[in-house]
């Protein structure tokens, strides 16, 4: 059987929509909001529907619902609830991006039957007081993970090496070992513009994916990464991962000069239980 791999360009097919549009109380010293300008707005029900169905007649499968968050790590989805649930009727893919969640907001977010559930994993407690300005604890984030998990929700975490210490990530190895998740997504901190990019991060994300990958659930990169370093993308891929957001030309041709059958895929690669066989 020939080795396999998913690369996943979501681009206009998989559109994505903050549905508190460029407004986030928090602003992390990372972030700061600027991801937030990459989204569409859509901070209605009625205009997120307006603008997903829009997107199908162009084309599009599906759609990434996000957003800023809440004072209190949560983004602001309860209003969206009915307009989700009637995306995913319509036959659109759904990925939510939550915040933290309490048992109400996750039974709701959970009844949606959106296809994946993103969940943002930090256990560095000083990393969430002081770079995301948030009054939370490691805890909080396990109890979001456990507490979609157990509505039946696909929960696909994602970790961002080189935002916590080493030991918080290596944290969250462990509590994604003790977890039930559909699938793991690894990022790499992108510094704001103007900004040295961290010294030693590719090492620290191939190591945090050899690390994740020995664990029983799909290993992917996604797509909020410094890109152009085609060797690194290629070192992840020899360490474990199943999947790739948006490799680099060069990381493609080198699957295809090592023997892989290259599927691509047209969405977040959160959806990948959904869209591809598992690696």
């Amino acid at each position: 059987m020939p080795k396999t791999f998913t690369v996943y360009r979501p681009g206009s097919d998989f559109p994505s929509f903050s549905v508190t549009a460029g407004r986030c109380a928090l602003q992390c010293e990372h972030c700061g909001g600027r991801y937030l300008k990459g989204m569409a707005p859509a901070d209605s029900p009625e205009r997120l529907l307006s603008e997903a169905r829009a997107a199908r007649s162009r084309g599009a499968t599906g759609v990434l619902v996000s957003g800023g968050c809440d004072a209190d790590g949560t983004v602001p989805l309860s209003p969206f609830l009915g307009a989700i649930s009637q995306l995913r009727r319509e036959g659109m893919l759904v990925n939510v991006h939550t915040g933290l969640l309490d048992g109400k907001g996750a039974k709701g977010l959970a009844a949606t039957r959106a296809d994946a559930f993103s969940v943002d994993l930090l256990q560095d407690a000083e990393t969430i007081t002081r770079q995301l300005h948030l009054d939370a604890a490691p805890a909080d984030y396990e109890r979001t993970i456990r507490l979609l998990a157990a509505e039946g929700a696909a929960v696909v975490p994602h970790v961002c090496v080189g935002l916590q210490s080493t030991d918080g990530e290596d944290r969250c190895l462990e509590l994604l070992g003790r977890v039930d998740i559909a699938a793991i997504v690894v990022l790499a901190l992108m510094p704001p513009p103007g900004a040295a990019t961290i010294a030693g991060l590719d090492d620290s994300l191939v190591r945090f994916v050899r690390r994740a990958s020995s664990l029983p659930v799909p290993v992917l990169v996604g797509c909020m990464r410094p890109r152009g370093r085609w060797e690194t993308e290629v070192r992840c891929i020899q360490a474990g991962a199943g999947g790739m957001a948006c490799p680099s030309p060069r990381t493609v041709e080198w699957l295809n000069e090592n023997g892989y059958e290259v599927i691509e895929e047209r969405s977040c690669c959160a959806l990948h239980r959904k869209m591809a066989p598992r690696t």
